[in-house]
Parts: structure tokens; C-alpha cells; sequence
């Protein structure tokens, strides 16, 4: 009796939210170190408002958001002076400044004043949204137009000017020959769909945002409201490799002053936590930082070279971080895999042997044995630092445009091939491959041309067709039997299951906020990267609902997430691409309510959803 009473469902849900409750949340005092409201200009509260502190000498700022009463309250935050400031779409940017003394509340209150043209804070997927679905023919350009153009820009940025039909090609023909660094593409891997496209967007886009197209009627998505409004957010800018001592002055943080472009700021692609939560990034960009370490406490950046041929750093992509606190990460000049200790600052390069497909920019994953995968042009690679062999397995469908990976709960790796929708599996213990192929979407116009299109092209597509899903990143539930895949282009999270390849797919909130990344934390909550919208999506597999959560910053282009598994809960890191920072979501300790919900989930299944 006593043996089965441990082993009761209800016991265990028990000691759990004791245990939640009874660990000490400093970021959640009870007493803010500032606090106050915020009103309209007519005297009514706000909810979901984004209210943020910056100490003048400090290069992270902290923002939290105001709940139904208008009211917010800021975690502890370090004596000093503060400039605070609190914005919301459609209303006028307010500051204040403000000093903040330990033990003591400060209390300052807003006043937010209508904004008339509130154009340049509107969101990419509001904005997408937002355009003629009047007809078929807009339905279809929609569809064209985002697939070919949101892979490398928002759409608040790629529509923020407008241009006549000169303008437009103009701007597809750079696109055409440049990738989206700005750097001459090879001539063969140019993108064949917006090629084949380009006529018809010139046309669609001079009608959508050409000199005398009429003025959008913004469809926008509420602000934040209950759980959605009580994450803590801290942003950490990051200086350019070679200008440790500067920061970029257009990041996003202002919304009114529009998307910034990312040729200035961008540098952190992905990003990866170590066992002493440090955050390491990638940066695939500057000439003089291969990969950047960030210290969450002092907000210091610190950048290690790992020079070329030519003397300038390698570009990477992906990163992780092994058992051993070894950070890896993609050598995309060399098509390898390069190691960097942190004990000893050194680097160390695996050369792949010569007939293997070169490793190319996209993420690393360790699996439980410490095996090192990453993804190639014709499929993906496993790697042994022990002896520095790599195993190849090819693609049995090729091309497709390889993309994400993720290694499942029983070490075999699956990697995406966007441009093909489908997924290849590598089983680790039989040393063959497989793949698994989506459906193709049946919600979206396409003509017969677009299908024959798709049959001469798909091999080399690098973009989608209107029809299209595009896995782009995966996550691996490491303690279930599950990947997750996020559908890029039909704005869907799918879930595979890996012994049955069962799929089961969820439609995401709001439309065209473009899935980019899915990660699983130690609850089985599955985290969502979107890159056309400020925000990153929770999905409860449990109740099979989504919660959003905003991001203060505009033009974050999130295109990677980790989770760190030692909080309590999980602690939630994103890195903004185009606006050069790494930002941390902390989410309050759980709730009763939540507590309940979970126990009668508990009983129902006889599983726990708090392991």
C-alpha cells in the first residue's frame, strides 16, 4: 500500500506544486523595483502595453507588460538611473526617466497619445495579413509573394517604402543576383522561383505598394492579455565583431521608427546555453567574430575568431554545446565541423574528407552518445570527436534545399528539405536512410502553371510554390516519441510521430507569422521561432492550445531558440537577427490553476506533464 501510495499520480502532481511554490523567484518579488500604470489619453487603462528599463550604464534593457487594470511592476532591478519608456501599436512612445533605489518602489504612470500614422510599428504578419484577398489572382500573388521574399525579410521591412514597376524589378533583380547578405550568389544557386515569378511580382507588388496604391486597412492582433502578459524580458544588445566598443543605434527598440535593415546590425543567427548558462552565438557575418560569448549577468560580449584563408574569421550558422561544454559549430568555408573549448580558447578543425558533401550553414545537434550531426547539401552528416570520422547519409529524394535537423529520443537524426516537403531520417543503428513527405497544401490558390513550374524546379527551389509547407527547423522531444516541424510556408506546427511517422498538424494563431523554428522544452511545451511577427509561440501539446508572447523589439527576425532545462520554469532564449541582440523570456513559477489543469491531464492519461 505504502509502495503504491508514492506511486500515485495525484501525490507526485503534489510535491510538484509544492516544490514550485516553494522556490524562491527573485525576478517575481513581491516588491517591483518600479512600477506604476498606463492610460490613454481619455483615462482608460491599457492591457498588454510594453513598458521597458535601461540603466544608463548597462547594455540589456528589461521590459514587462501591463495587465488588465493597466498596472505594471518590474522585477528587481540594480540602483541607479533609468530611462523607461512604454509603447503600444497605435499610440505615441512615452519616456520617462527615472532612479531606482534599493529597497524602495519607484512608481512612475504613462500616458499614451494616439498615434495618427502608426504605420512603421505594424508587424510583418499584420501587415501580410492586411493585404487584398478580394480575388483569386490576390489570393495567389499573396502566397507567391511571401514564399519567395520571407525566407530572408519580413514583410514590414520588405513593404515599408514603395516603389512603381521599375522600382520593383529593380529590387528583384539585386534580389536575384545576391543572397540576402548582400553578397553576390553563385549564378547557379539563384533562386529559380522568384525568377520564374518575376514578372507577376513586379506587377502585384507596384498594385500593393507602388506610389498610388491606397493605404492598408491593418488587421492587428491584440496586445498581450493573462499569461501572455506576464513574461519578463531581457534583451542584450550585441556590438559588431570588429567594433566591440559601438552599438547600433537603429535596433528596433523605438517601433515608431520603423524596421531597421539588417545590413547594419544583424550577427547572431544561433545560439546555444551551456552548463553555466552562458549563451554562445553564431555569427555568420563579421570578418573579425566566428562565434560570440554572451555572460547573462554582466551583459559582457566577448568574440573568438577562427581566421580563413584570407585572414578573415569563418563564417557559421549553427552552434551547440556537447556534454562536455565544447561549443560546435558549422565551419562553412572549410564545409566542416570546427570545436571551441572554452577552458583553453582554442579552436580545433575537423577537415571532411574530400568526397563527402560539404556541411552547410544550419544547426548542429549532439546526441546522447556525444555523436556531433549536421546537416549537408545532399543530406546529413554524424561526426566522432573521438576520431574524427564523419558517417554520411545522403538524401533518398535529392536536393529539396536541406535545411534543419534534430535528433530524436532514440539518437536517429531527421533533417528538412524545405524546398521539397519532406524530411529525411537517418537510423543510426542500421546506418541507412529514409524520408517522410507532407501533403501538399490544399487552403491556397495555384494554377496549372504553378504545377508545372513546381515539377522543373522543386529539386532546385530554394523558395516555395504557392501549395508548398516548407519544413524549415525541428525540434526533437527528447523524452517522448515525437519531432515537431515547423511548416515555414503554411504557417502550421506539425507533429510526427517517430515510430508510427503518424502526423498530426495545428494551425498557428494568426496567419503568415512564418514558423521558422521548433524546440521542446522539459515539459513538453513546444517553443515556436516566428520570423515575420515580434512575437514566439508556445504550444501545449496537452491542451492543443498556442500562447504568443510578444517581443519588445521590432525587426527581431527570430530564426533560433534554446531552452535552458535548469530553470524552473524553463528559461526561454531567442537571438534577433536582423536588430543584433539576444533576448531571455522568464515566465512566472506555475500556477494553481495551471497546477489542477495539469493534474486532471495526469488522471486522464497516467502520464505526467510535469516530468
Amino acid at each position: 500500500m505504502l509502495f503504491n501510495f508514492w506511486k500515485s499520480p495525484a501525490l507526485h502532481l503534489a510535491i510538484f506544486v509544492l516544490i514550485a511554490w516553494a522556490i524562491p523567484k527573485a525576478i517575481f518579488s513581491s516588491v517591483p523595483a518600479l512600477s506604476g500604470t498606463v492610460k490613454a489619453a481619455e483615462g482608460r487603462p491599457l492591457e498588454g502595453v510594453a513598458v521597458s528599463a535601461r540603466a544608463t550604464d548597462k547594455t540589456y534593457t528589461t521590459t514587462v507588460f501591463t495587465d488588465q487594470l493597466g498596472e505594471y511592476s518590474f522585477p528587481p532591478l540594480a540602483e541607479g538611473p533609468y530611462a523607461v519608456w512604454a509603447q503600444a501599436v497605435g499610440f505615441e512612445v512615452a519616456r520617462a526617466a527615472q532612479s531606482v533605489s534599493a529597497g524602495k518602489s519607484a512608481v512612475h504612470d504613462f500616458t499614451l497619445p494616439v498615434l495618427r500614422d502608426f504605420s512603421k510599428q505594424v508587424n510583418g504578419d499584420e501587415i501580410a495579413a492586411s493585404l487584398p484577398e478580394d480575388t483569386p489572382a490576390n489570393r495567389r500573388m499573396k502566397e507567391v509573394f511571401l514564399n519567395t521574399c520571407t525566407g530572408c525579410h519580413p514583410v514590414n521591412f520588405a513593404l515599408q517604402n514603395k516603389f512603381d514597376p521599375r522600382g520593383w524589378r529593380a529590387i528583384i533583380n539585386f534580389m536575384l543576383k545576391t543572397d540576402m547578405f548582400g553578397v553576390v550568389a553563385d549564378p547557379n544557386r539563384a533562386a529559380p522561383v522568384m525568377k520564374h515569378y518575376e514578372d507577376e511580382l513586379v506587377e502585384y507588388l507596384s498594385e500593393v505598394s507602388g506610389p498610388l496604391s491606397p493605404p492598408l486597412n491593418y488587421k492587428l492582433v491584440p496586445r498581450p492579455t493573462g499569461e501572455a502578459a506576464q513574461a519578463v524580458v531581457t534583451e542584450f544588445d550585441l556590438p559588431p565583431g570588429n567594433r566591440p566598443d559601438e552599438l547600433v543605434a537603429h535596433n528596433g527598440t523605438i517601433w515608431s521608427e520603423g524596421t531597421p535593415s539588417a545590413h547594419e546590425s544583424h550577427a547572431a543567427h544561433d545560439l546555444t546555453v551551456d552548463q553555466r548558462g552562458i549563451i554562445w552565438f553564431a555569427d555568420q557575418i563579421n570578418p573579425e567574430r566566428t562565434i560570440g560569448r554572451l555572460d547573462p549577468v554582466t551583459g559582457r560580449v566577448t568574440g573568438y575568431k577562427l581566421a580563413g584563408k584570407d585572414g578573415v574569421s569563418v563564417g557559421t550558422h549553427g552552434i551547440s554545446v556537447d556534454a562536455n561544454g565544447n561549443v560546435w559549430f558549422t565551419n562553412t568555408e572549410e564545409g566542416s565541423l570546427s570545436e571551441f573549448d572554452p577552458k583553453t580558447e582554442h579552436f580545433k578543425r575537423f577537415p571532411r574528407p574530400e568526397l563527402m558533401s560539404p556541411v552547410s550553414r544550419t544547426i548542429v545537434e549532439v546526441d546522447s552518445k556525444g555523436g556531433i550531426w549536421a546537416v549537408t547539401y545532399d543530406g546529413t552528416v554524424r561526426l566522432d570527436p573521438r576520431t574524427g570520422k564523419y558517417t554520411e547519409y545522403k538524401s533518398p529524394t535529392p536536393g529539396g534545399n536541406t535545411y534543419g535537423i534534430a535528433v530524436d529520443a532514440k539518437d536517429n537524426a531527421w533533417w528538412a528539405q524545405m524546398g521539397s516537403d519532406r524530411l529525411g531520417i537517418a537510423d543510426l543503428e542500421s546506418g541507412k536512410a529514409s524520408e517522410f513527405l507532407f501533403q501538399s497544401r490544399d487552403d491556397v490558390e495555384i494554377t496549372e502553371q504553378d504545377r508545372e513550374a513546381k515539377k522543373s524546379l522543386i529539386a532546385t527551389a530554394t523558395s516555395g510554390f504557392p501549395d508548398q509547407k516548407g519544413p524549415r527547423r525541428l525540434g526533437a522531444d527528447k523524452n517522448g516519441d515525437t519531432i515537431w516541424v515547423a511548416e515555414f510556408y503554411a504557417d502550421r506546427l506539425a507533429r510526427i510521430n517517430i515510430n508510427t511517422k503518424q502526423i498530426k498538424e495545428y494551425t498557428l494563431p494568426h496567419p503568415y507569422t512564418r514558423p521558422y523554428t521548433a524546440a521542446v522544452d522539459k515539459n513538453h511545451m513546444v517553443w515556436v521561432a516566428l520570423m515575420n511577427t515580434d512575437r514566439l509561440a508556445k504550444f501545449d501539446p496537452f491542451t492543443e492550445k498556442f500562447t504568443e508572447y510578444l517581443l519588445p523589439t521590432r525587426g527581431t527576425e527570430i530564426r533560433h531558440l534554446v531552452i535552458d532545462n535548469s530553470t524552473t520554469p524553463p528559461t526561454i532564449w531567442v537571438s534577433y537577427f536582423r536588430t543584433n541582440k539576444i533576448a531571455r523570456i522568464q515566465l512566472p513559477p506555475i500556477s494553481k490553476a495551471v497546477a489542477l489543469t495539469g493534474g486532471k491531464w495526469f488522471e486522464k492519461t497516467g502520464l505526467s506533464r510535469f516530468q
